[in-house]
């Protein structure tokens, strides 16, 4: 058994290696934050009739797990800049912003408790 024993560790280093590099880039990174938010402005009933469309996420800084990214956002004819965070793990993804930052998706439409006046 003492013979495989360096090629078993010669395998688990380039298995460490190749994981390592599994994040990825950050065009993809962006892409990937991209469509998450997207899906996620079409299916939350907050936002889902907003018209909101996610034209971009930039990653601009960060590293290892975290990153910071700006996101485009279209709505009413109108682009905003929204700064996020992107989490990964080398499996999940997870994006989150300030509460107010997509406020502006929600300007003006008015509430069920509030009264429309005739």
């Amino acid at each position: 058994m003492r013979p495989t024993s360096p090629w078993l560790a010669a395998a688990l280093l380039t298995l460490a290696c190749v994981l390592a590099g599994c994040y990825p880039g950050p065009e993809k990174l962006g892409e990937l934050t991209r469509t998450s938010m997207q899906q996620r402005f079409r299916s939350d009933p907050q936002f889902k009739d907003s018209g909101a469309e996610v034209v971009r996420v930039q990653v601009t800084g960060g590293g290892d797990k975290r990153f910071e990214a700006v996101a485009s956002v279209l709505h009413a004819g109108r682009t905003y800049e929204v700064p996020i965070t992107i989490l990964i793990d080398g499996i999940n993804l997870e994006w989150l912003a300030d509460p107010a930052a997509f406020s502006f998706l929600t300007a003006g439409k008015p509430t069920a408790q509030a009264a429309i006046p005739r």
